[in-house]
């Protein structure tokens, strides 16, 4: 498992480079959001289990994130939901592309209980609507609606945002 710093110093080291192998992929506009998701799933992956070569893993992650953001963004398109909550908020927070704002994050996301935290992970990362989250977790719509304003909330404060 790699330390706090070396993880630091690997994002760091690789950053530019991620950024750009995404944007080939993914284009401009959505290529940070793809380098922050692989770095959050990495963040969850390398405490769980070592990894022989991190950077040559943080590539991997990166294309298999780009590919799930294109199929997220193709189901957007063609199924727009009026339940789609904004975290507008975070949008300004991932531009300065530091990987301090990533474990803060991660930090964050580890307080929230569990399916506050699944739901919104279900909705930010893996881009479900919150009719299949309800579906998935077994909660009433409804209920998923009040989870993710109350995850949103207070990541918004933890981050400094709210």
């Amino acid at each position: 498992m790699l330390s706090g710093d070396a993880l630091q110093d690997l994002y760091r080291s690789h950053a530019i480079e991620l950024l750009h192998f995404a944007r080939r992929r993914v284009g401009t506009q959505e290529a940070e959001d793809v380098v922050q998701d692989a770095c959050l799933h990495f963040l969850q992956r390398s405490s769980a289990e070592p990894i022989n070569n991190p950077r040559a893993y943080l590539f991997r992650v990166t294309a298999n994130t780009a590919i799930d953001q294109l199929r997220r963004s193709k189901t957007r398109r063609s199924h727009q939901t009026d339940d789609d909550i904004e975290l507008n908020s975070l949008d300004g927070a991932r531009d300065c592309g530091t990987a301090t704002l990533v474990f803060q994050l991660h930090a964050a996301l580890a307080e929230l209980p569990e399916v506050q935290r699944q739901a919104f992970l279900l909705n930010r990362l893996e881009g479900l609507t919150y009719v299949e989250i309800a579906s998935r977790l077994r909660l009433s719509v409804r209920t998923i609606d009040r989870h993710i304003l109350k995850a949103i909330a207070f990541l918004k404060k933890q981050l400094g945002e709210g």
